[in-house]
């Protein structure tokens, strides 16, 4: 190309600029993911691969069902980064853990969480639909107002270590203990 040649013009993407910001966001959050998108717990929850993998691509949350590869126990938000502080701390493995405004969803293994008693937190039901991130989108990043604490790997919390932990977080909080 001499310089008297025009430039050749890019094809229109049909993308917005708000679009553009998204994808910037995600692939900025991406930068800190350190591994591969894991989609065995997509594929144990019965949902498409493909098809989430597509809304992900386009910016949206995919929802996939609980209680069929997998339980989820929602539980407070504040309770709940306390919890996955204190599995932590024992230095238990942690699976992934959404966090949401007014909750935090721990994905457990299936049938770990039957006997969940504990007040302020819940099992969700067998099929209830829970919109996930790409795992790339960890906090503080967002997509939705939701983002992953631990993205989703290899290895579910396990259900009876997470009743502890829970235990153990609300009486820090009974305690007074509001580090």
């Amino acid at each position: 190309m001499t310089t008297n040649e025009p430039r050749p013009q890019r094809e229109p993407t049909g993308r917005s600029t708000q679009d553009r910001l998204r994808r910037a966001h995600i692939a900025d959050a991406a930068a800190g993911f350190d591994g591969l998108v894991s989609v065995g717990w997509i594929k144990s929850s019965g949902a498409s691969v493909s098809g989430t993998l597509a809304l992900w691509d386009q910016g949206q949350l995919a929802e996939v069902p609980a209680g069929i590869g997998w339980d989820v126990v929602r539980m407070g938000r504040h309770r709940g980064w306390r919890t996955v502080d204190a599995l932590r701390a024992a230095g238990e493995p942690v699976g992934p853990v959404l966090v949401a405004e007014p909750y935090v969803e721990v994905l457990v293994a299936l049938g770990s969480a039957d006997d969940w008693d504990q007040d302020g937190a819940t099992v969700l039901a067998a099929g209830e639909l829970v919109p996930v991130p790409p795992p790339a989108v960890v906090a503080p990043h967002t997509l939705n107002a939701r983002s992953w604490i631990v993205p989703p790997k290899d290895t579910l919390t396990d259900g009876a270590k997470l009743y502890e932990a829970y235990a153990a977080a609300g009486a820090t909080l009974i305690a007074g203990d509001l580090r």
